[in-house]
């Protein structure tokens, strides 16, 4: 596979994306070369982060963004205790403030939108959230000429707001602006519309928080190897009250069925490597008969390889983990994608010889 593409597949999930970062972090220090970043919400954020620097600069800003969204803890809201009653007090302080106060540069309240919310206002004021500090802090942190230049490849993932339908931004196709990344991050009822060229956005991961249909529907030409990196587990435990039902909902939903996504898309290349292996033992004047081409034409001799990583939940995980930018959560986060990655690239499974037949291999990170 010396001639394999390197992907980068990265979900919605808000604060969560710090262990993307992390994961990111060691591919970096590993001298994995990155040719493709697709994500959705903080993935598309990340993704920009990345594609949006040269290589020397990418986790300089990448640390740098992520401590800047740490909350100012001069401020603290006199009234959280009863604001969430039915959370754990010692593992929300920080998360409560976030929802009262937001986040310098990334996105402040809107004075009186929740007592309001039958009021006719304009498209950018339908949210509860201003998200105008963001475009300023993507400029700071990302490098939009240099992104548009297209030594790294990103892609994007919206909801267009008008037809209900998928969108995707793609620098390869077009120039990526911030108010591109701003609409795959628009996620309703917190965040408002986006509007570009006339057309509303929202979060992607109203539509499908796994954007890895993007990378696989393409038609690649040649091997892949891609890390798939996950902000929901749809795995964990039972919950044991409500809060926990909560968060269990939450995980479920926008894990967005990513393991049942691979395993079908893992049955479709597995067919088109099988049509590519029947169609080679046929002789040359079938081959070229105009009745089989179409159908030759359809099997594939590449292989994809899918990395997947699932963050696991701390245990203190909660319905609004999402955001928690405190900087010790953050900083833990953070650590376990280092960790992660480091267990996954030790392991190396990707290496090993594949049958004939694997047009898609899936390998999963054993649970430690």
């Amino acid at each position: 596979m010396t001639h394999q593409s390197t992907v980068l597949i990265l979900q919605g999930g808000g604060a969560l994306g710090a262990y993307q970062a992390g994961v990111y972090q060691e591919l970096h220090e590993h001298h994995t070369p990155i040719e493709w970043v697709i994500g959705t919400s903080i993935g598309a954020i990340n993704g920009a982060l990345i594609a949006g620097n040269p290589p020397e600069k990418r986790l300089m800003q990448l640390r740098a963004f992520w401590d800047s969204l740490a909350p100012n803890a001069t401020h603290r809201a006199s009234f959280w205790p009863s604001f969430t009653p039915w959370l754990d007090v010692n593992s929300t302080i920080n998360t409560v403030e976030t929802m009262i106060n937001g986040v310098d540069g990334f996105f402040k309240p809107r004075p009186g939108a929740a007592l309001n919310i039958n009021t006719k206002v304009p498209l950018n004021q339908i949210g509860f959230y201003d998200t105008s500090p963001l475009k300023a802090t993507l400029e700071k942190y990302v490098d939009f000429d240099y992104l548009n230049k297209g030594d790294v490849r990103l892609s994007v993932c919206a909801v267009d707001l008008d037809d209900g339908q998928s969108a995707v931004f793609d620098s390869s196709k077009q120039v990526i602006l911030p108010e591109h990344i701003m609409a795959s991050g628009a996620l309703p009822p917190g965040f408002p519309p986006v509007e570009i060229d006339g057309r509303a956005y929202w979060d992607g991961g109203v539509y499908s928080n796994s954007p890895l249909e993007i990378f696989l529907e393409e038609g690649n030409n040649k091997d892949a190897l891609c890390f798939m990196i996950d902000l929901w587990d749809p795995t964990e435990t039972r919950p044991g009250s409500i809060a926990e039902a909560m968060a269990r909902y939450k995980n479920i939903q926008y894990a967005s069925r990513s393991k049942e996504q691979l395993l079908a898309y893992q049955k479709i290349h597995d067919l088109q490597r099988a049509i590519r292996a029947l169609s080679e033992q046929l002789p040359d004047a079938k081959r070229k008969d105009k009745n089989l081409k179409p159908l030759i034409a359809m099997g594939c001799e590449h292989t994809i390889n899918v990395v997947n990583l699932i963050m696991k939940a701390l245990p203190d995980d909660h319905y609004f983990k999402d955001v928690d930018f405190s900087a010790s959560t953050i900083q833990t986060r953070w650590a376990s994608g280092v960790h992660d990655c480091k267990r996954a690239l030790r392991h190396k499974s990707w290496l090993q010889p594949m049958p004939p037949h694997a047009g898609l291999i899936i390998h999963e990170l054993p649970q430690e």
